[in-house]
């Protein structure tokens, strides 16, 4: 998008905005800072005095639209249809086109551009993650030994591990189905988060699309899907992103594709076709985008319920803002939830509501993201459950630093993780797909 078009957009939304404050009761950040500066509406008008030039885009004002978590909520309640997420995006990549990002933001994102140094990063940072962050003896993560502000380290928050096996040389890129009679091929989308924090959750995705009959191709090739840059304002990094994923899974022959992350499945569904409006792989993202599924879309569609087994425990969900807003699935997780035999299914006040993580937000405002987190926590901890299960690894890994500064026993799994563990159970009950 140029200026142009990016400057016409914004005027075409903002006019739109009638004042009404119906946003002030869904925003998590003014929720929880109670200043009207933080708004949607608030930023509504600060655009428009930007492009009217009574006041100039500068760091501080770059640093008003930074403070959204892009959870969308304001969308569902905004009786003018302000498309308030493209504007807060198109303010922000004006803003970093202006007076650039943050140092560390643009080091990261540089070595996103490049996908085989930043594996080469990451796993050399998993070797050595010990002398950073120090094991909790519960097993739920590791913690800063030092203090990183510039790297969002605050010295309380609680990290995942890096494993020093990310799930693509884990897995061969191409998997067979566990049964003679494929019903097809599905091409499985990684993403960054369950390829080196959360490889149990990848290989959970693959047992429930063998098991179930499907072929399955990780694309070696396949990147970051350029959801940090392009939130962050570098939409150059999002585009070269997006243009080499489109690439990746191009290359390959399959069915469908499944995500097991919520802001990869966003971008794949819908922001790839703005990304690359202009772009010769326009098409070829738009074909990409009618054939992405959720893990938990897919496994309602094209797998069998009946061969769910026995899983005694008590859970309730988080819905991720980006699944539930983002790629519209609401009803599919509680639904396998719910024929699971034996778990016990307890909804939460306001599960949809947002837990604060936001991707890099909860780095940059860490203490603001566990205030806005504390709601979530309160609500999860009132259904008296002992698991929180969500499908996005973003919200698995700041509700579980809350749970544990907490010290409650709670436990966070990814969907995909206990409807494998189901699967299991239903074959060793004699129950095979």
């Amino acid at each position: 998008m140029n200026k142009q078009e990016r400057r016409q957009l914004i005027e075409q939304e903002i006019v739109k905005c009638s004042r009404c404050g119906n946003c002030r009761s869904i925003c998590p950040v003014f929720l929880a800072e109670n200043n009207e500066n933080t708004t949607p509406r608030s930023k509504a008008r600060l655009l428009e005095a930007v492009l009217e030039n009574d006041i100039e885009l500068t760091a501080g004002v770059q640093q008003r639209f930074e403070k959204c978590l892009f959870c969308k909520a304001c969308l569902t309640h905004c009786g003018s249809g302000v498309a308030t997420d493209k504007v807060i995006l198109a303010a922000r990549t004006a803003a970093a086109e202006r007076n650039g990002i943050s140092p560390m933001k643009k080091l990261a994102f540089t070595g996103l551009r490049y996908r085989k140094l930043f594996d080469l990063c990451l796993r050399a940072g998993a070797l050595f993650q010990h002398a950073i962050f120090k094991k909790l003896p519960d097993g739920r993560g590791r913690a800063p030994r030092i203090l990183l502000p510039g790297a969002g380290l605050n010295q309380r928050r609680i990290m995942p591990d890096m494993t020093v096996s990310p799930l693509r040389t884990r897995l061969p890129e191409f998997i067979p189905a566990k049964k003679a009679d494929s019903q097809g091929t599905v091409l499985f989308f990684t993403g960054c988060m369950l390829n080196y924090f959360y490889p149990q959750t990848g290989e959970a995705v693959v047992n429930i699309l063998t098991a179930n009959g499907w072929n399955v191709v990780i694309p070696a090739e396949q990147c970051c899907c350029g959801t940090p840059a392009f939130t962050s304002g570098d939409e150059a990094t999002g585009r070269v992103l997006a243009e080499q994923n489109v690439q990746a899974i191009g290359s390959k022959k399959y069915d469908h594709i499944v995500t097991a992350c919520a802001s990869c499945g966003a971008a794949l569904k819908e922001e790839y076709a703005h990304i690359l409006g202009d772009s010769p792989l326009l098409a070829a993202s738009q074909d990409i985008a009618g054939k992405v599924l959720d893990i938990t879309q897919f496994v309602l569609q094209y797998c069998d319920l009946t061969k769910l087994g026995k899983v005694p425990l008590k859970a309730t969900y988080h819905d991720p803002c980006h699944l539930v807003r983002g790629m519209q699935v609401t009803a599919e997780p509680r639904q396998i939830l719910q024929s699971i035999p034996g778990l016990e299914y307890v909804e939460m006040k306001d599960a949809n509501r947002c837990c604060g993580a936001g991707g890099s937000f909860s780095a940059v405002y860490y203490e603001l993201s566990r205030h806005i987190n504390d709601k979530k926590l309160d609500n999860a901890a009132n259904t008296g459950t002992d698991y929180c299960i969500t499908g996005c690894s973003s919200c698995r890994m700041h509700i579980t630093d809350g749970l544990t500064q907490r010290h409650s026993p709670m436990k966070v799994l990814h969907t995909a993780e206990i409807i494998s563990m189901a699967y299991e159970a239903g074959r060793k009950e004699g129950k095979t797909c």
